[in-house]
């Protein structure tokens, strides 16, 4: 080893050198640059596996003239594959843009240089970049650790035992089974545990199984190459490719075609991929937490959902308890929604009625459905006092247990059939539409519509 690598190891920074050109240059024993050393890829591929040996927060791109679309596109898909990795650009003396890449080019590239190299300038600007790199990477780690902090559990036992196990899981790289009914915050915790994760600074990826056309949930998770089929005009990296080093959130699960859990179920087993109409595997390192509503145990005796996938998946299983099994919260939860849903320089708060009629309510869509009545109340409401009428909420008429249970489960089914007709109608009869505007599941959607005796 030379004496140059044996006393200043300790303060190199690794550097990415995408180099498709024929140009040699950048080569350690070369560079008068003892603080940074320089890795280099000749394809995309070597890139990746660059990218997962070495802790790379700068890069170069050698642009050639002939080589500008096929570096701009694997720049684009390594930047997508780490989002804190900066870019510098270095042209040959002479070499220009194309007019088709230069309008784009500063979305990618910090700065760029000309061959022959000044090394004191590029030295310079590496570091410049660098400490943008660090900046960047400082900003996502406060801005998760801002999230975390910002969710609301409430002070029930059941949300503290909940929060408790959230935190416990949060530590470990496993994967995650989520259950709960609809509107509960399944994805809330999924990103509370991704925010207090070890893949925090990685990217977040949600998938809804079921809001997605079953014609491109395959191209939407795995991916597709240009060409794969009819309008497939580029190359699309998948969601669970751009979950690499992140979390990929994949909610009502219940919801994938049997062929499509196949698919998972090879990925969960070989961490590899095949992008649609392609034949070379890509090898993806992400933490994957699953979310239903249904239960999977009954979903497996249907033959509705495969048990070795099944069994797969349920490494560690966490139940989100309904709204109604921790009413002494919605006080707490209300108040929160309305801090944080209130416009500036506005100034809201609870009628004691309209907070007696909250916890008397039997709340069908969960946490998600009192976010929105609050959403609806501030809209609607005509003065800084909301009621329970603002909210779409009256309190029971009759003293008796039982007529309260009655009337509350008949405004149940009215409110359920009044959201869903209106949904519908505002996606002139769309099912697929407005079941995605509700933000659940078509399988969920017709079952609703059932219950509701609702005539198409």
């Amino acid at each position: 080893m030379s004496k140059r690598n044996t006393t200043t190891t300790h303060m190199e920074r690794d550097v990415l050198v995408l180099n498709f050109t024929d140009e040699t240059c950048l080569n350690d024993s070369r560079t008068n640059l003892p603080n940074w050393h320089f890795v280099h890829a000749n394809s995309l591929d070597c890139a990746y596996k660059i990218l997962e040996k070495h802790s790379c927060y700068v890069a170069i791109a050698l642009v050639g003239q002939s080589q500008q679309q096929a570096v701009l596109k694997a720049v684009k898909q390594l930047s997508a594959r780490q989002e804190s990795l900066l870019w510098l650009a270095l042209f040959r003396d002479g070499d220009s843009l194309l007019d088709n890449i230069s309008y784009c080019f500063t979305d990618y590239f910090l700065d760029y240089h000309h061959l022959p190299v000044d090394w004191a300038r590029l030295d310079h600007t590496l570091g410049h970049i660098y400490g943008m790199a660090q900046l960047k990477l400082r900003s996502k780690q406060g801005a998760s650790s801002t999230k975390a902090n910002s969710i609301c559990f409430g002070e029930s036992k059941e949300m503290q035992q909940l929060k408790d196990t959230l935190n416990k899981v949060a530590g470990t790289d496993e994967t995650i089974l989520i259950g709960g009914e609809t509107g509960t915050g399944k994805g809330l915790c999924a990103q509370y545990i991704h925010s207090l994760s070890p893949r925090r600074n990685g990217p977040f990826i949600t998938v809804n199984c079921g809001a997605l056309p079953p014609t491109l949930i395959h191209s939407e998770l795995f991916g597709h190459e240009k060409g794969a089929f009819t309008g497939a005009n580029k190359q699309y990296i998948g969601r669970i490719e751009r979950a690499h080093k992140g979390t990929l959130f994949l909610d009502e699960i219940g919801d994938l075609s049997l062929e499509l859990q196949i698919n998972l179920l090879h990925f969960l087993e070989e961490n590899y991929i095949e992008r649609l109409g392609g034949n070379t595997s890509t090898e993806v390192d992400c933490r994957i937490i699953f979310a239903t509503h249904v239960n999977l145990e009954n979903a497996v005796e249907e033959g509705l959902f495969r048990e070795d996938l099944y069994y797969r998946i349920n490494i560690i299983q966490l139940e989100i308890p309904s709204l109604r099994n921790h009413i002494s919260d919605i006080p707490l939860l209300a108040n929160d929604c309305l801090t944080k849903l209130t416009p500036p320089n506005h100034q809201f708060s609870f009628s004691d009625r309209a907070l007696q009629a909250m916890e008397q309510y039997s709340w069908p869509g969960n946490v998600r459905e009192l976010k929105n009545r609050i959403q609806r109340a501030i809209i609607m409401s005509e003065n800084d006092v909301i009621t329970e009428t603002d909210m779409g909420i009256a309190l029971p008429k009759s003293s008796k247990q039982n007529s309260e249970v009655i009337d509350l489960v008949k405004h149940r089914t009215e409110i359920d059939t009044e959201l869903i007709l209106a949904a519908i109608r505002r996606n002139n009869y769309n099912i697929s539409a407005a079941a995605r505007e509700l933000n659940i599941s078509r399988t969920t959607f017709y079952r609703l519509i059932k219950k509701c005796k609702i005539k198409l």
